[in-house]
């Protein structure tokens, strides 16, 4: 097969790719940087045009001679004057894209969601079935709106999969996403010990679910990646066995998060704040519902990797890209 992806130079995009290629697939990626892409992937650097989610025709390039795509890229910003700005490139790059995949026959096509997506705090899980969730964010309004016009498409008997990653982590990060800089924290600084918890996925899973929808006989889903549910409660003692080392416990509660969220969304309101949090993002640490795997689980004989061995592979990953010292590694960097 020849994919299409987008998103290729991000953390799911990156390693969805590196998994076809090397189950002998093809790829062409669509790309904002001819160079990014090339110091990414070195010597299995493959095809690739320069464009965005919002130039057709970078992508029907990119398309040409493609059996399979996989539409993972989105903007991401919590600077409120980008606010409009990723709202609209996500909504109408998404319909972009995935109209002009259809358009094109393309008969396996992945749409990378978000739990996003899903998120209803008086929900007791979230799966493939539930409705779409209402969001505050720019970001997680466009995930609800890109959900919708996805799904509209799946009730029309598109040929679409939607995946639902929870927190994605593991090695070799493109960049450093969000579930990483919390890792950082909680292995520099502290940990909050509140309540609810995080929901942490592999992103070697990720890639290999990606894989056997593409290439197998689903052609239509919709599929909760949630891996392993872990308490904030338990996160110290989880952290200190891997690490060998004693971190810091910072007893707190939901509300008290939620309220310091809320003071970080008003400050970006007047100033440029490099803090990846707000009070959605602590509605959903605080009030998280916990992604029900069954249907992935079960449909495709799956069994995600234990959560020690994603999160030993995060930490060692860290220090090696050199987010955290070998200090904070503990007993994780000597396998470095």
């Amino acid at each position: 097969m020849r994919i299409m992806i987008t998103g290729g130079t991000g953390f799911v995009g990156y390693h969805s790719a590196i998994a076809l290629m090397d189950a002998g697939h093809e790829v062409c990626l669509l790309v904002r940087s001819a160079a990014k892409a090339e110091k990414l992937y070195g010597d299995k650097a493959p095809d690739y045009v320069v464009g965005d989610i919002v130039d057709a025709a970078a992508i029907a390039e990119a398309l040409q001679g493609c059996d399979g795509a996989i539409h993972s890229a989105a903007m991401v910003s919590t600077d409120a004057k980008d606010a409009d700005l990723v709202f609209n490139t996500n909504v109408d790059g998404a319909k972009l894209v995935i109209n002009m995949v259809l358009e094109q026959g393309v008969e396996s096509i992945i749409h990378v969601s978000s739990v996003t997506a899903l998120f209803d705090s008086k929900a007791t899980s979230l799966d493939g079935n539930s409705p779409p969730g209402t969001a505050s964010s720019a970001y997680g309004r466009s995930k609800v709106a890109c959900e919708k016009f996805v799904r509209g498409l799946q009730d029309e008997g598109a040929h679409i999969c939607i995946t639902y990653p929870a927190s994605v982590i593991g090695p070799d990060d493109p960049g450093m996403t969000e579930p990483h800089e919390g890792l950082q924290t909680f292995l520099t600084q502290f940990i909050p010990v509140m309540s609810s918890g995080n929901q942490y996925v592999d992103v070697r899973d990720v890639a290999e679910v990606h894989k056997r929808l593409l290439c197998g006989d689903i052609k239509q889903g919709r599929y909760a990646l949630g891996g392993h549910y872990l308490p904030w409660r338990e996160h110290p003692d989880l952290l200190e066995q891997l690490t060998g080392r004693k971190l810091t416990a910072f007893p707190t509660t939901g509300f008290m998060m939620r309220v310091i969220g809320r003071m970080v969304d008003v400050i970006k309101r007047f100033k440029t704040v490099d803090v990846p949090m707000g009070y959605e993002a602590m509605v959903y640490a605080t009030r998280w519902v916990p992604l029900d795997n069954t249907m992935v689980e079960q449909e495709l004989d799956f069994a995600f990797r234990p959560l020690e061995e994603s999160l030993s592979a995060a930490i060692q990953w860290l220090y090696r890209a050199g987010h955290i010292d070998k200090e904070h590694a503990g007993k994780l960097a000597e396998a470095v």
